[in-house]
């Protein structure tokens, strides 16, 4: 930490895609006073969230992101799911055409997504310090516009403003006492609710799937999902996506080969009849490339601005710093991506402003914007963590009989293909769904 700032405008704590794409939309505004900051010593290698919508790179697309990413991507049309009685397409991208230049969904690798975000800053001049972690914030002695953070090691840089990019379990967030639950009531602490698994693999033959679409297979309370990885990111192989609910038991929290071909036997395409599906043949996993458990809860930050103990410098959250939901979606990471890229003109204003010689604004005043900025994200994170919850409750519905007030019988998983099947027949899910999922009514 040789070359480490100890004065800075804007730090910002992790260098996720989040963190990443706050420093370059920062800087594309004029900011260029940026230090950005991480624990770990290198970054993440592990593909995690993999989907990028079109709302989503219409956003980056504004700081000159989206073509490397788009360039990196395999370009799906949409998807199709088993639902116990039949096949549906979940949904056809194309139909976005009219209203972005954008219309598919971008799979890519987090860890490539983050590479790519990477090389962009350091073209920029900015590099990411590590490994430095934050352990504090405290109000400056000085200036109380400024916020002095403390680092592991006893360093301090004093910053105007902190963006924490940090994560779901944020010092920034935590240290800025702001509360962070299931904005349904369900906190963090609270009991164990579902768990998932994901894993990138490599099967022993090709998969039936179509190289450019989702598949989906739901069974009773259970689903598993396939996605196709673009081979550049992993030196030519056929890598796939799969993914499981876990609706009993704790899964390891690295899932080996041979419980992730377990849970492919019980709920994979091995559960759909040969009636419906002839070109059916046994997907056996040939190699694991990485695998991790999960917990599918949300949780939503109270504001993701404030001012460090209400009077000392600005405090702005992105990312799962912000909000958490399930993956159901996909669309945990483009909402901390729009965050971030929608924050850099207002913060860079807002810089400007408050370092004005002639400046006479008040507190309020200034700070405007931002509560603006917050209010807008902090809408959006409740729409998205509530579809997120609708998606997984209608993926995880069982074929099974609830009496309602002892003389109403209803099994949900037949109400709901039923409603799949009348969305089908009237088109509704293929525009509809693409449209919803896209971003594009609310970014």
């Amino acid at each position: 930490m040789s070359s480490f700032p100890h004065r800075t405008d804007v730090l910002v704590v992790g260098s996720g895609p989040s963190g990443l794409t706050t420093a370059l939309s920062l800087h594309k505004h004029g900011c260029t006073d940026i230090t950005v900051v991480d624990c770990v010593t290198t970054g993440q290698n592990t593909s995690r969230a993999i989907t990028l919508h079109a709302a989503t790179l219409e956003a980056l697309d504004e700081i000159g992101c989206a073509e490397p990413l788009i360039a990196a991507c395999v370009k799906a049309g949409g998807g199709k799911i088993w639902n116990g009685d039949r096949f549906h397409y979940m949904g056809d991208y194309s139909a976005l055409a009219p209203y972005t230049k954008f219309p598919f969904l971008a799979l890519i690798p987090q860890h490539v997504t983050e590479h790519i975000l990477g090389e962009r800053l350091l073209e920029e001049g900015i590099k990411v310090h590590r490994p430095c972690k934050v352990v504090d914030l405290k109000v400056n002695e000085l200036d109380p516009n400024i916020t002095d953070a403390i680092f592991e090691d006893g360093q301090i840089v004093q910053a105007r403003y902190i963006v924490g990019a940090d994560g779901a379990r944020s010092i920034v967030r935590q240290t800025a006492g702001i509360h962070y639950a299931d904005p349904d009531g369900e906190d963090l602490t609270g009991k164990p609710i579902k768990q998932a698994i994901a894993a990138d693999v490599i099967f022993t033959s090709p998969y039936h799937a179509a190289p450019n679409e989702a598949f989906f297979v739901l069974s009773n309370g259970n689903f598993f999902i396939s996605v196709p990885m673009p081979g550049s990111s992993y030196d030519g192989q056929e890598v796939w996506r799969i993914g499981f609910s876990v609706s009993e038991g704790v899964p390891p929290q690295f899932p080996p080969t041979e419980y992730l071909q377990d849970m492919l036997d019980a709920y994979g395409p091995a559960c759909i009849p040969s009636s419906a599906m002839p070109d059916r043949v046994p997907l056996k996993i040939k190699k694991t490339i990485w695998s991790s458990r999960f917990r599918t809860h949300s949780a939503i930050a109270d504001t993701p601005f404030t001012r460090l103990f209400d009077t000392g410098g600005v405090i702005v959250l992105v990312g799962d710093a912000a909000h958490l939901h399930p993956p159901t979606g996909g669309q945990g990471m483009n909402l901390g991506l729009r965050d971030s890229v929608f924050l850099g003109p207002i913060l860079a204003e807002h810089l400007k402003r408050s370092t004005q010689a002639s400046a006479t604004y008040e507190p309020a005043e200034l700070d405007e914007p931002l509560k603006q900025w917050a209010a807008v994200r902090h809408a959006q994170a409740l729409k998205i963590i509530a579809l997120a919850k609708r998606t997984l409750a209608v993926f995880s519905c069982k074929n099974e009989i609830t009496w309602y007030f002892g003389v109403i019988p209803i099994n949900w998983m037949k109400v709901r293909n039923i409603g799949m099947w009348i969305s089908e027949l009237t088109g509704y899910s293929r525009r509809m769904n693409a449209w919803n999922l896209s971003g594009l009514a609310s970014r």
